[in-house]
Order: C-alpha cells, then sequence, then structure tokens
C-alpha cells in the first residue's frame, strides 16, 4: 500500500523549507504527496481576490512539482478547494485523504522555535501522523541526528526506527526522569500500623501522625526510577538496532520539556520523534499538553506520531 503524506500549501514564509522536508520524507519513506491549498477564505471577500489567490497558489504548487520530480517524488493529488486556515477545517479535508501523515510549517511563532495556532492545534486534535517543520538551518531537509522521546503515550520505537532507517541516521532514545514530582517524601500513619506499633519493643506511630520517609528509601526509589527509566529508553535502542540502525540511550534528570529541549539545542538534533494522542478540549482549556509544551521548545523539526502504522 502506498504511503500518502499531506502537505498544506499555505502563503507563510517557510513554505519553501517546510516543502523541501516534505519532499524529503516522502522520498526517503517511500510515500507519494498530496497539496492542499490553505489560506484564510475570510480574507477573500470578492472574485478578483480569489482568482488572484488561487493563481498564486498554482505558482507555488508549480514549484514544488518540480522540486519534488528532481527527487522522484509524485505529486498524487492536489485539493484546490481552499480550507480555511483552521485545524478542524484541515482536518474535514484529511478525512477524504486518510494520510499516513500531515506536515505543516510552524512559522507564526519566533524562528527556530515555538509553534504556530495551526501546528499547535494539529498537534491536539489531529488523528494522523503529524511532522511540523522547524529546524531552518537545515535546509536540505535530511535528518541525520534524530533523538526520540522513549516516554510516549504510544509505542513509537518500530516508527522511529522506521524514520532513522529510511534516512540512515543515528538515533539516540531519550527517558527524562524527574525524581521530585510525586515522591512521597512523608505519610500519615493509619489505624492498622498504629495498632501494630503498639507492642512491646516497636517503635510507637500515633494514629494521624505524619512520618518522614527515610533518606535511605527514598534513595531506593529513585534508583528504582533512573533504572525504569534506562530500561525504557534501552528498549528502543535495542529496535533501532535489530534494523541495523546505529542506536545509542540516554537517561536526562529534570522536566520533560527543558531537558528535550537543552539536548537537541546542544547536540543539534535534526529531529524529534514522540507520541501524541487526541486531547480533549477541557485538557487543552485547562492548560497546554506535555506534548505540546515538549513541541513548542525544542529546536528540531517534530515528528508527532498518532497512530502506529
Amino acid at each position: 500500500m502506498t504511503r500518502r503524506f499531506q502537505l498544506l500549501v499555505d502563503g507563510a514564509s517557510d513554505l519553501d523549507a517546510t516543502a523541501v522536508h516534505a519532499i524529503s520524507m516522502a522520498q526517503h519513506l517511500d510515500a507519494e504527496l498530496v497539496a492542499t491549498e490553505i489560506r484564510n477564505t475570510r480574507w477573500f471577500d470578492s472574485s478578483r481576490k480569489t482568482e488572484a489567490a488561487r493563481h498564486l497558489f498554482h505558482d507555488r504548487l508549480s514549484k514544488i512539482s518540480d522540486m519534488a520530480a528532481d527527487h522522484g517524488v509524485e505529486i498524487a493529488d492536489v485539493r484546490q478547494k481552499a480550507s480555511a486556515d483552521q485545524p478542524k477545517d484541515i482536518m474535514k479535508i484529511a478525512r477524504d485523504i486518510a494520510p499516513n501523515m500531515l506536515i505543516t510549517g510552524t512559522r507564526g511563532a519566533a524562528t527556530g522555535q515555538g509553534l504556530s495556532d495551526r501546528a499547535a492545534g494539529l498537534l491536539n486534535i489531529s488523528k494522523y501522523n503529524l511532522l511540523m517543520v522547524k529546524d531552518l538551518d537545515h535546509d536540505t531537509g535530511d535528518y541525520k541526528k534524530i533523538i526520540v522521546a522513549a516516554d510516549s503515550p504510544v509505542n513509537i520505537a518500530e516508527c522511529a526506527a522506521k524514520v532513522a532507517d529510511g534516512y540512515d541516521a543515528e538515533l539516540t532514545a531519550v527517558q527524562v526522569v524527574d525524581l521530585e514530582e510525586g515522591l512521597v517524601t512523608e505519610r500519615v500513619v493509619y489505624l492498622p500500623e498504629a495498632a501494630a506499633s503498639s507492642g512491646a519493643g516497636r517503635q510507637r506511630r500515633r494514629l494521624g501522625e505524619t512520618v518522614k520517609t527515610s533518606d535511605t528509601l527514598l534513595t531506593k526509589m529513585k534508583e528504582n526510577r533512573l533504572a525504569r527509566g534506562q530500561a525504557l529508553a534501552d528498549s528502543i535502542a535495542d529496535i533501532a538496532r535489530d534494523r541495523g540502525v546505529a542506536a545509542s540511550s540516554q537517561v536526562l534528570v529534570g522536566k520533560q520539556s527543558d531537558e528535550i529541549a537543552r539536548l537537541t539545542r546542544q547536540q543539534r538534533f535534526d529531529l524529534l520523534v514522540m507520541g501524541s494522542k487526541d486531547e480533549s478540549a477541557l485538557k487543552r482549556l485547562m492548560h497546554k499538553t506535555a506534548p505540546e509544551t515538549v513541541a513548542r521548545k525544542v529546536h528540531s523539526s517534530v515528528l508527532a506520531i498518532k497512530k502506529v502504522a
């Protein structure tokens, strides 16, 4: 079955770079491209403006098609019906195309980082894998250093290994462990423990008393968290190695978004692969979700895996 990648063609200043990354992804993963026109239809309130916008889209599409042909990639389908630049409108068109991947730029935020409103919205509601092109320094679109967030809501190991294999890239699986989050440093004595501690030779515990967790136990709990994190990162690296990919694993300590962003910047990773699930409207209203926070902070392009295929 032929893979189909849907490229969102708009008037953003990073369109050329986004197209280069889309063509490269299609070439390395043996996929065809579908080009979809994206513009805010509310801005075109006359037939003259609408016609001018159509001509502009065709000019952009012609340039992208020439670039794709140079790399042996086919533009298999073109959706000329303009979609308003809103994630829900884009998803309506995507349902007809059923792409394996949506590809969008992120311009609209600060250069090199952040996310446009469209990219953030698609990350939260898209049912399809989503490539968000951010790092315009890598203008060839070739990914040679790929970082994988090991702690993902879906099993992304095979997908990440497939992408790294297609690009002949190095893969680094990273698990970030927050040693302080949720750590039980004290507890309350309940009735069974209070009754049991009343015997001879036992330290007396009063009902309702607050007891601090021993330093020895806290150290043990932190060591267990690090060990589980290392095992998770190792499992992804092992799957990649089984495909012949050069892979390694790391465990970092701290906040996930901060540590992954720091690593992508310091070691100049080209692509972050992470898992992501649809978020409810309530969660999106209450706070930015963890995948969105990570995607906003990193300096590399981001491939959010929604479904494993």
